[in-house]
């Protein structure tokens, strides 16, 4: 029945654009605050192709506007797939977005995707999107602002901005809301700002559990049968189902009073000779997973607070130019820590004390400022592939899996002290074409090289013929070597939206994203293996 509404649903929509047009002479305005795409072709979702039917229309009435992501999903068999409507939460994510404003007007606020947040410059958080997976994984967020700035001479001009990354992380097991963070500015003849980012409970990105069983996709080694979850020797047979868990070749068995070594021979060395023996089942060491519930009771938090100071130099029609500095901490909170009980040590502090912004026009956005930051600090944070980094495990010598967070990870690389430089420039060609590249390159007393590369360049919509879009990035943060291509990291994103125009409102958008996650926990990248692919290829017809 749910699917039957869906369906129902999406054709309405088709339709309603359609009879808004069947008259010229009788417009009723309705197709000017209306649009819609529909889009036919092919996504991959946990490793299986589905065809696609999607139809995402918007409304556009002044300064509201609103979005919808309605899908259907069917594999080669023809039948449809209930990923994406089996929770309510799913529901929620039918609304792709919902908002009022821009980010420049007075009063913002938008829920549903979240594209790009970035506060001060990107030195705690820098184009962070919660759409990262997008459609295999949505997150329902929101973000909101308000400003008096547009007003200064009403009174001290005033900015406040905020947002959380995911609603649907509170309808499970978990109580605590995930990333969220807020920005405070009041200006004058200066801007002075107070920002907070902070990740309550990294741990909610384990909370996806497909098949039900309570344990985190994440770890789960059998994620889409909830009668398994674990393997210990790696021979693909569930330690439940496998009579040689460890995979010494001696197969366990219960000790029973009466029942011998000799007896059970007995039985099994005539149909299996190969066999070396048995063991007790007690006597051998298997893997132990934690369930999704024990995760959730000792959660840790990762925070990071920030201040800063602009003062602007030059400010004409058509040009700027202004300094400022930032200073910033990083730390965490593993559970039973209390926020009050931190010292100097348990956090870390990084800063920019120079920068220089300067701004041509709409041609030229430039920013260099110098960089100075504690051990273990590290710029850019919460980035944009964050979500994929959150959390990953490791097996300790127990053959326990033990979950950690993003920074645990920054602890195992034990940064050194170092300083050094980051630009960033922003260039529009006419808006014809447009490039926008970051650098940054950190250097310790012991000569470790740490940097960042992020590039991105795209041609805009109607720049060339029967071209509808052309966008191409890289990414790759606090990395030694970001330009060495052919051994990825975690830290890597690059990937390509290609549209063609087929004219008569009809475009073909071929989308691709390729990052990487450490699957089995060996803090080590197979990119064969631990490659994360999102790619569709969609037919728009837009109305």
């Amino acid at each position: 029945m749910k699917k039957t509404y869906v369906i129902a649903l999406i054709l309405l929509f088709i339709f309603i654009p359609l009879l808004a047009q069947d008259n010229d002479n009788d417009d009723t305005g309705l197709s000017s605050l209306f649009q819609a795409g529909l889009g036919v072709g092919v996504v991959t979702l946990n490793g299986e192709l589905y065809n696609q039917i999607a139809f995402r229309p918007t409304f556009n009435i002044g300064k509201l506007s609103m979005g919808l992501d309605l899908a259907v999903y069917i594999n080669s068999e023809g039948k449809i797939s209930t990923h994406n409507w089996d929770d309510f939460e799913d529901y929620l994510n039918m609304l792709y977005f919902l908002g009022w404003g821009t980010k420049y007007d007075p009063f913002y606020i938008r829920i549903g995707g979240l594209e790009q947040v970035t506060f001060v410059n990107g030195i705690s958080i820098d184009r962070y999107t919660n759409m990262l997976e997008y459609p295999v994984k949505k997150r329902f967020g929101t973000e909101f602002g308000y400003s008096n700035k547009q007003n200064e001479e009403r009174g001290i001009p005033l900015g406040f901005y905020g947002f959380i990354a995911d609603w649907t992380e509170l309808g499970g097991v978990s109580t605590t809301p995930g990333l969220l963070g807020a920005r405070f500015a009041v200006g004058g003849f200066f801007e002075f700002g107070l920002s907070a980012v902070v990740d309550l409970n990294p741990f909610n990105a384990f909370e996806e559990d497909i098949d039900d069983d309570g344990y985190a996709d994440l770890m789960d080694m059998f994620p889409n049968n909830a009668d398994f979850h674990v393997d210990t020797d790696g021979d693909g047979i569930a330690d439940a189902a496998d009579v040689d868990d460890d995979g010494d070749n001696l197969w366990e068995y219960t000790p029973v009073p009466g029942l011998t070594t000799a007896i059970l021979d007995s039985f099994i060395a005539p149909m299996f000779p190969s066999f070396d023996g048995y063991e007790s089942i007690d006597s051998i060491e298997t893997i132990y997973i934690p369930t999704i519930d024990t995760l959730m009771q000792q959660h840790p938090s990762v925070f990071s607070a920030s201040v800063d100071i602009t003062i602007p130099i030059i400010r004409k029609s058509g040009f700027s130019l202004e300094i400022y500095s930032v200073g910033a901490i990083l730390g965490y909170l593993d559970g039973n820590t209390q926020l009050l009980d931190l010292t100097k040590d348990d956090v870390f502090i990084g800063t920019s004390p120079v920068g220089v912004g300067i701004t041509i026009s709409d041609f030229l956005t430039a920013r260099v400022e110098y960089r100075w930051a504690q051990e273990n600090f590290q710029y850019g944070f919460f980035d944009k592939n964050y979500d994929l980094n959150r959390v990953y495990f490791v097996q300790d010598e127990n053959n326990r899996f033990i979950a950690k967070t993003k920074y645990d990870r920054l602890l195992e690389m034990n940064l050194p002290k170092s300083q050094g430089f980051f630009g960033a420039v922003g260039i529009n060609i006419m808006n014809f074409f447009t490039l926008d590249c970051n650098y940054m390159n950190m250097v310790s007393e012991g000569g470790d090289v740490l940097q960042t590369f992020q590039i991105e360049a795209s041609v805009p919509h109607g720049t060339i013929p029967m071209v509808s879009e052309i966008t191409g990035y890289y990414y790759r943060n606090n990395d030694p070597n970001p330009f060495d291509f052919r051994n990825p990291s975690e830290r890597t994103i690059m990937g390509a939206r290609i549209g063609m125009d087929l004219g008569g409102g009809v475009s073909i958008v071929y989308n691709y994203m390729l990052t990487y996650r450490d699957m089995n926990g060996d803090g080590a990248i197979d990119p064969k293996e631990e490659s994360v692919t999102i790619m569709s290829v969609e037919t728009g017809f837009n109305f």
